[in-house]
């Protein structure tokens, strides 16, 4: 190992930089565990809208402070979307199920773009995971839209920006399992979403639904941040 690189490596492991992820770290966990928890007990209220999106706040933070250049900008953005479609999911209004659904559709392009920057589309990898995304999406597909009447247009545009966010993670050079995860994680918390709203009730799928999302969002935040070290290590 070059005197750079164990210079960098030492730099990563200071008890500030350690400081500087464990604390947005801990207060995510806090964040999603209190709003599970109250949300499971069956708690309505406005302010449990705001809550909701604490733990991609700290996100938020965590990007920002870790993460560089457009990348940040990109990864911000979506997780800013993220949060704006929770709100208006929370929130009861005409049609806020669209809204919600038009919000994170803007957040899975935005990652999708965010991952395309750093994609290789002629590796092995990614074609074997680029089948498994596609053939759970059409599986998905074939099971909701049958029951979605007028939302059914709506939820094909989402699929189809889901599907091209996991397959531009699949494609990232890093080959990050840790990025790959959180695409999966996200289509199956969107996948209980649309099989709880349109074909059966699932039992507790709020906490589902939720603990997927949040898992998703760490995982895509934590995977970009690796990539993006390891990158400026090379």
């Amino acid at each position: 190992m070059s005197e750079a690189a164990m210079t960098t490596q030492s730099e990563s492991l200071q008890p500030e930089n350690r400081l500087s992820i464990s604390t947005p770290g801990a207060l995510f966990a806090l964040g999603a565990t209190l709003y599970m928890g109250l949300d499971a007990a069956g708690i309505e209220a406005l302010w449990m809208a705001a809550l909701k999106i604490v733990p991609i706040l700290t996100l938020v933070w965590l990007a920002a402070t870790h993460l560089s250049g457009l990348g940040r900008t990109l990864t911000v953005a979506a997780l800013l979307f993220s949060a704006t479609g929770d709100v208006l999911l929370a929130i009861p209004f005409a049609n806020h199920f669209v809204f919600g659904l038009g919000a994170f559709l803007l957040a899975q392009l935005t990652y999708a773009g965010n991952f395309l920057r750093a994609a290789e589309l002629g590796s092995r990898r990614f074609a074997l995971r680029g089948i498994a995304v596609v053939l759970a999406a059409l599986l998905l597909a074939r099971q909701v839209l049958p029951n979605a009447g007028e939302m059914a247009l709506p939820v094909v545009f989402y699929v189809m920006a889901i599907v091209f966010m996991a397959l531009s993670a699949a494609a990232h050079r890093s080959g990050s399992s840790l990025l790959f995860a959180g695409a999966l994680t996200f289509m199956i918390s969107d996948a209980l979403i649309a099989l709880n709203r349109f074909v059966d009730p699932i039992p507790l799928s709020g906490t589902w639904i939720m603990l997927t999302y949040y898992a998703a969002q760490a995982l895509l935040v934590t995977g970009l941040i690796r990539a993006d070290l390891a990158a400026r290590r090379a």
